[in-house]
């Protein structure tokens, strides 16, 4: 008979054979003893949680902080144009204060949970202003310090903004009032007028289309008074919507000028460069129609280009970048149909004899190696026949035959890329509004870093 062997264990030992083979409570303690990291993970979970939390609200308060920045940076600089010779300085100063101001109540009560201090740098170059906001800290997290992990979670994030000025431009624009500009903008009127001008006429009773404007001329008042509207006229209303285009897409204080320089013989001055685009409104490019009078420069007998371009030539000191009223950046429009004549008026003598020409290019190359962007509209010189006047004399025939190389000569004279033509009141306008935009764009590029 065997003996039983429960009789050589201990009563310890039994107790702990017992509890090996007791299932009853083993879920239990598998539950307790995974217990510790499950609060472990959740723990990280919520650490997780505050964490993007934290980013969140401070990422947002950057992104007020560099948006406020470069906003203050350009409203400073826009409208302080005069006041400091370059308000950079002043403007990234005062950016940088405002942006930590802006971080600050964007923040808001978080910082009293997780304080930190924004580092934030504003900073132009050329006329691009740009900002950068940057924070960084961490916080304590219990739960990993439990696990014997980390004891701390690094919280940081950057935000950056930046926007493009807008630059500082002159327009000056060379306005074409000879006397071919007082020919009827529309075909249908060019037939039309030529059936009541007296003007010319010759012996078959053809008379011309051109509104002369001449003492004894009875062409333009005839023109006004049966509205029908002169090229001369289509231009300066085109110029007049022009000015309101510059005045509407201003986004800095003062930032386009804009000068009239009528032209026949000689340049003169409707009104010099000016800030004050208003005061352009009553302007009437009519008035400065070629009149046929020696003692004023309008009427002194023929187009001189080589007059006109040496005048504004001393009249642009400046070919500036555009990053402040003082260093605008030039544009010359010019706006004719081409065609010369060294002509001039005296009023005992009369002409001096008519030399009709084209434009030398050359005139133009010194605008444009001075750094001046020469933007030219070309409004076609319509040749002198049938129905407008059959009796071409010696004057118009020469001009005829000039006419096929006006485009080209006055391609030479722009710069690349910056030349148009329009014959019709809706195409000079939609011309001159694209010279604007493209002009606008231009004085960007040439501003940006």
């Amino acid at each position: 008979m065997r003996a039983d062997p429960t009789h050589r264990i201990s009563p310890a030992g039994r107790l702990l054979r017992r509890l090996r083979d007791e299932r009853g409570g083993n879920v239990l303690m598998v539950f307790a003893l995974a217990l510790i990291p499950l609060i472990g993970l959740t723990g990280l979970g919520v650490d997780y949680v505050r964490g993007i939390n934290y980013r969140t609200h401070f990422d947002r308060a950057s992104d007020a902080a560099t948006i406020t920045a470069i906003a203050t940076a350009r409203d400073y600089i826009s409208t302080n144009p005069k006041n400091e010779a370059d308000p950079t300085a002043s403007a990234l100063a005062l950016a940088k204060t405002r942006g930590l101001a802006a971080f600050r109540v964007n923040a808001g009560p978080m910082l009293n949970s997780l304080p930190l201090t924004p580092n934030l740098t504003v900073t132009r170059t050329g006329n691009v202003v740009s900002a950068s906001a940057s924070y960084a800290s961490s916080y304590e997290s219990p739960f990993s310090r439990a696990m014997g992990n980390l004891t701390s979670i690094a919280v940081s994030g950057v935000s950056t903004s930046s926007l493009t000025l807008g630059n500082y431009t002159d327009f000056y624009l060379l306005l074409d009032t000879s006397g071919s500009m007082g020919f009827p903008t529309s075909s249908t009127a060019q037939v039309q007028f030529a059936k009541l001008n007296p003007d010319m006429a010759d012996a078959k009773g053809n008379n011309c289309a051109f509104a002369c404007h001449f003492t004894g001329s009875k062409g333009f008042n005839i023109a006004k008074n049966n509205n029908i509207e002169l090229r001369i006229a289509t231009v300066s209303n085109a110029v007049q919507q022009l000015i309101a285009k510059a005045q509407t897409n201003q986004t800095l204080v003062n930032q386009y000028r804009i000068g009239l320089y009528p032209f026949v013989s000689y340049l003169e001055t409707a009104a010099d460069i000016t800030t004050n685009l208003g005061s352009l409104s009553s302007v009437n490019l009519e008035n400065y129609m070629d009149i046929g009078d020696s003692t004023v420069p309008r009427g002194s007998g023929g187009t001189h280009y080589e007059n006109v371009f040496a005048t504004i030539n001393t009249k642009i000191k400046v070919v500036g970048d555009g990053s402040s009223a003082a260093k605008a950046v030039p544009f010359v429009f010019f706006i004719t149909d081409g065609v010369g004549n060294n002509q001039y008026w005296d009023n005992k003598s009369g002409w001096t004899g008519s030399q009709a020409k084209l434009l030398d290019p050359a005139l133009c190359k010194t605008l444009k190696d001075k750094g001046v962007t020469v933007s030219v509209l070309y409004i076609p010189y319509v040749p002198l026949a049938t129905p407008f006047n059959s009796n071409v004399g010696y004057e118009n025939v020469v001009v005829n035959g000039l006419i096929p190389s006006v485009p080209g000569t006055l391609q030479n004279c722009a710069s690349s890329g910056y030349f148009r033509t329009a014959s019709s009141a809706s195409e000079i306008q939609e011309a001159l509004n694209a010279m604007f935009d493209q002009a606008t764009r231009k004085a960007r590029l040439v501003a940006g870093p």
